[in-house]
């Protein structure tokens, strides 16, 4: 499989290191479209991953030069839309990180478009494609009636004192879709809504920093049976941990569950059962693995299309009403 990458972020290099360690020979980078003052940035992921391919300023051309099965999106969130929807015109299945789109409507356009064009576009989010996850939606319904689900991420951000300093990064920007409702808590969203789909009320109570931006927040989501909440600071540092409570017993998450590195089931009176994913791979190899199943074809890929697109929809769903009823 060959993959272009629009972006030069954090999240490249862990891919691209991914990649070279797990899936040599069988996933080829062909490009990496960098902005003018990321060239050099770019140049060095190439220098250090010897598989990648060139290096590009410009969209349009990586388009035309750089064979690409899939066009990997992985930049500032508010430009996700306009680079996805570039890709997928020109006739490419593109992967999109987190989030898809800023809002639903950008998200259903660039759903709406793939089918048009007959391509695929895959939404990145990791915990959707992990082994660990799918145990976890298949012992789900032994706990019972579901009354109370917890999550909480918190990660102090290593650009947060610049911007104490006055200094603003994309990551806190509300021009580029930053903040820690659309960088953190959307991955307690992601776990939520992938688990039970769409909250029918959803309300955001933010701590908003002195240029607007929400630095840290819960969001409340209400279910016919159950409530849940939702919490994230790019802040300050805390516990990050999943609780799903039910009549017949709690599953607790250890850890962030945008990691999903174990799971302990608690069913009443029984001793705790803990499930543990394999610390042999990168978390974010399984997404690769089935992409690579799905363009070569194979019968064994596990992907459920409509499954993941709707949840991706869910999810820019559930952020806009958020932002809409934000207290």
């Amino acid at each position: 499989m060959k993959i272009s990458i629009v972006g030069t972020g954090k999240i490249v290099e862990e891919v691209l290191g991914m990649l070279s360690k797990e899936f040599a020979g069988k996933i080829e980078v062909t490009g990496i479209l960098a902005r003018e003052k990321s060239i050099e940035r770019a140049v060095d992921l190439c220098e250090k991953y010897a598989q990648t391919g060139f290096v590009f300023t410009d969209m349009d051309r990586m388009m035309e030069e750089a064979e690409a099965d899939f066009v990997y999106i992985a930049n500032a969130n508010h430009v996700h839309h306009q680079y996805a929807k570039r890709a997928i015109e020109t006739g490419h299945n593109v992967i999109v990180e987190k989030p898809v789109a800023v809002n639903r409507v950008e998200t259903e356009e660039l759903y709406d478009l793939a089918v048009q064009r007959c391509v695929y576009c895959m939404p990145a989010f990791s915990l959707l494609y992990m082994p660990l996850f799918h145990q976890l939606q298949e012992i789900l319904p032994q706990i019972g009636t579901p009354r109370v689900v917890n999550c909480n991420y918190a990660q102090y951000s290593s650009r947060y004192d610049r911007y104490l300093r006055g200094e603003i990064t994309p990551v806190f920007d509300p021009e580029c879709a930053g903040g820690a409702l659309m960088d953190l808590n959307i991955y307690n969203l992601c776990f939520t809504v992938a688990l039970f789909g769409p909250p029918r009320v959803c309300h955001y109570a933010p701590n908003n920093g002195w240029n607007g931006i929400d630095t840290s927040g819960t969001i409340l989501l209400r279910y016919p049976d159950f409530v849940a909440t939702l919490g994230a600071a790019k802040d300050s540092n805390g516990l990050s941990f999943g609780c799903i409570q039910g009549e017949k017993g709690y599953i607790e998450v250890k850890g962030s569950v945008s990691v999903m590195e174990e799971f302990t089931l608690h069913l009443n009176g029984e001793q705790p059962v803990t499930f543990k994913a394999d610390m042999q791979r990168h978390r974010l190899s399984f997404e690769f693995e089935e992409f690579l199943r799905l363009i070569e074809n194979r019968p064994e890929s596990k992907l459920n299309i409509p499954y993941l697109s709707r949840t991706a929809l869910e999810i820019a769903i559930a952020v806009d009403k958020a932002k809409i009823n934000s207290i």
